[in-house]
């Protein structure tokens, strides 16, 4: 006796939708320019991020020379920042280049202020900002700044003008200015005394991007981005990572 065949069920297939070739190619190239316009973006910041954090770094370096300095050779010692503006100035060293100089007396008896080490300039496009208030001029527009000087992005530097000192070679050779023979100009700068504590105390040292141009002063563009660092009265150092930090 044969069996019944079984009835045969039919099972459809459900075809999804798929992409054509030309489809594919169209995502395809869409993802490359986000991904590429993505990228260039991040490097941008990035960069600048990496210059800042670099010169934070520089910067705390210096601070410790000077210091170490002081303490080495039992007198005093500044850390000086090149404040003469555009102009009457080097425009590619204004508020860029650093030196770190002590007072030593000379074999006649006269006391004077020689260079340890050579000036370091920092990378374009970071600038050390100056004493409260930042000057308008020194803002790109449509940035503004927070001048209180307790608790804002700003250094805590003396200012001084017609300041000049002696190569580190030869103390006895004619007086200069940041590589410059014979000339003298405006700094800021903060003291060590030969125990070690700063002046001003504690003091503060803000570093930030600006927009660059030949002949012009340094306009900074992000009151956001600033990094620095505060030195105690004892000298010990601390980094700040952000403009609220200072």
């Amino acid at each position: 006796m044969m069996m019944p065949a079984s009835p045969v069920r039919s099972r459809r297939v459900r075809r999804t939708p798929g992409f054509t070739l030309i489809e594919l190619m169209v995502v395809v190239g869409i993802i490359i320019v986000l991904v590429g316009g993505v990228g260039l973006a991040i490097a941008g910041r990035g960069g600048e991020g990496v210059a800042l954090s670099n010169s934070q770094s520089t910067v705390a370096s210096l601070v410790g020379a000077a210091r170490a300095q002081a303490a080495l050779h039992q007198t005093r010692s500044r850390l000086l920042v090149y404040a003469t503006q555009p102009g009457t100035g080097d425009w590619t060293k204004y508020l860029r280049t650093l030196q770190v100089v002590r007072e030593d007396t000379l074999p006649n008896g006269m006391t004077t202020w020689v260079a340890a080490g050579e000036p370091v300039t920092l990378p374009a496009p970071i600038c050390v900002v100056p004493r409260s208030p930042v000057p308008a001029n020194h803002l790109n527009p449509g940035v503004t700044w927070n001048n209180n000087a307790a608790t804002g992005p700003v250094s805590t530097f003396t200012q001084l003008a017609g300041f000049a000192y002696r190569g580190q070679s030869d103390p006895r050779a004619p007086t200069q200015f940041f590589g410059e023979q014979g000339r003298s100009g405006t700094v800021l700068y903060i003291e060590f005394s030969a125990e070690g504590t700063v002046t001003p105390n504690p003091a503060k040292i803000a570093l930030a991007t600006a927009v660059v141009a030949t002949g012009a002063v340094p306009r900074f563009n992000n009151a956001s981005g600033v990094r620095g660092l505060h030195v105690r009265r004892s000298g010990a150092i601390s980094l700040v990572n952000d403009a609220t930090g200072f």
